[in-house]
């Protein structure tokens, strides 16, 4: 078996699993979300695994071309993957957080691994200087979490506590309380109480979260371009005003969990 014959493989699965990735989490599919996430990432892990044996099959490589092939591959899979991450910062902002461990790891251990093999005389200053480097930024990090004010952080958390208390623009009277039930985000579990919602023209409807993750009150046959509700806390209520709605009936669905679906009648 030659080295392309595990790269090829490699660089497929290892595209495709980036790919699922950034569509899973950018937003684009909300169908069988949580499902492709699985998916896609044991298709990147496998395909790095191949890519990984393809590339170092008989140490590292020492061919022009053996290491353009690894060059042009690894500066592909790392644009494409910094792309998608760049995508779903929005929605996922901890992902620059994760990539900045990765970085973390992945540089130190790039380094020693390249100063093993070629037996440099370095070798053991440069892995003290590193283990050092790790200490000394590891105890900063946590000597700066305890002694950073935490004001500000609960600010925000008040600030975005009150946001999801939204409140319509009109006083409405008459509200329809529904409820966003204990364990919904399981598959198979009940998602609303009461599932199909019948609101008059001028009235409203209240969702309150009752389970202890967060969830979204969404238009499904727009994606929210009728009603989003973006993100409703654990205990915290969204109001719906109908007289915004146009239609007798719209169907919708939380885009966290794509199985929970419900229905509003107006009328």
């Amino acid at each position: 078996m030659s080295d392309w014959d595990l790269i090829t493989p490699g660089i497929g699965l290892t595209s495709l699993g980036i790919v699922g990735v950034g569509i899973s989490l950018s937003g684009i599919a909300h169908t069988f979300t949580e499902g492709m996430h699985a998916v896609s990432i044991l298709t990147m892990f496998i395909g790095l695994i191949f890519l990984a044996a393809g590339i170092f099959k008989d140490g590292f490589p020492t061919s022009g071309k053996a290491k353009s092939a690894t060059f042009i591959t690894l500066g592909f899979l790392v644009t494409f993957g910094l792309a998608a991450a760049i995508t779903v910062s929005t929605r996922i902002p901890s992902i620059t957080a994760y990539i900045g461990l990765m970085l973390i790891i992945s540089i130190p251990a790039t380094v020693l691994t390249v100063a093993s093999y070629k037996r440099t005389p370095y070798f053991k200053a440069i892995t003290v200087i590193f283990v050092m480097a790790a200490v000394v930024g590891g105890t900063t990090f946590y000597v700066f979490g305890l002694v950073t004010p935490k004001a500000e952080q609960e600010n925000i958390e008040n600030a975005e506590a009150a946001q999801n208390e939204t409140t319509p623009a009109r006083n409405i009277t008459n509200t329809v309380k529904t409820s966003i039930l204990p364990g919904s985000s399981a598959p198979g579990n009940p998602s609303f109480e009461p599932a199909n919602v019948t609101v008059p023209n001028d009235g409203g409807i209240e969702w309150t979260n009752n389970d202890n993750v967060p969830h979204t009150i969404t238009s499904l046959i727009d994606d929210g371009k009728t009603f989003d509700s973006k993100t409703i806390k654990p205990n915290a209520t969204f109001i719906l005003d109908a007289m915004t709605l146009n239609e007798s009936q719209y169907d919708y669905f939380c885009t966290l969990h794509p199985h929970m679906k419900g229905k509003i009648m107006v009328g």
